[in-house]
């Protein structure tokens, strides 16, 4: 029983420390095709959401592909007019998040196993 509660904390804790989204500029150094970030979220004028992954921009374009909900080998391809473009956030990996996280995680787990043995009773004779 207890692995597996272990297991769920460090499931639930350690996705949502490893990276946070940040705002970022819309410039064309940023959005090329040899320096395209990895996820990005998008914000448009009307209030949608998007998520692309390795988009470029292109013109007045930013233009990625869509591979979900496709076959592998015809990905969909997706632009959007940088003019609707409100918010544009890039995901990067949050170092002190991930490495606080991963000692709190260690502390509960070491607790969990300390009380699992018995507890501190032993210590204080």
């Amino acid at each position: 029983m207890l692995p597996r509660v272990i297991a769920l904390l460090v499931i639930c804790t350690l996705p949502c420390a490893c990276t946070q989204w940040r705002v970022a500029e819309l410039q064309p150094q940023q959005f090329s095709a040899e320096k395209s970030p990895g996820a990005v979220r998008l914000t448009l004028s009307d209030g949608t959401t998007l998520s692309a992954r390795h988009p470029v921009l292109v013109g007045d374009s930013l233009i990625w592909t869509d591979s979900s909900g496709a076959p592998r080998s015809d990905p969909a391809r997706r632009a959007v007019p940088v003019s609707s473009i409100r918010r544009v956030e890039t995901q990067r990996v949050n170092v002190m998040g991930t490495i606080t996280s991963l000692i709190l995680v260690c502390a509960v787990a070491g607790g969990l196993i300390l009380l699992a043995a018995g507890g501190l009773s032993g210590l204080g004779d």
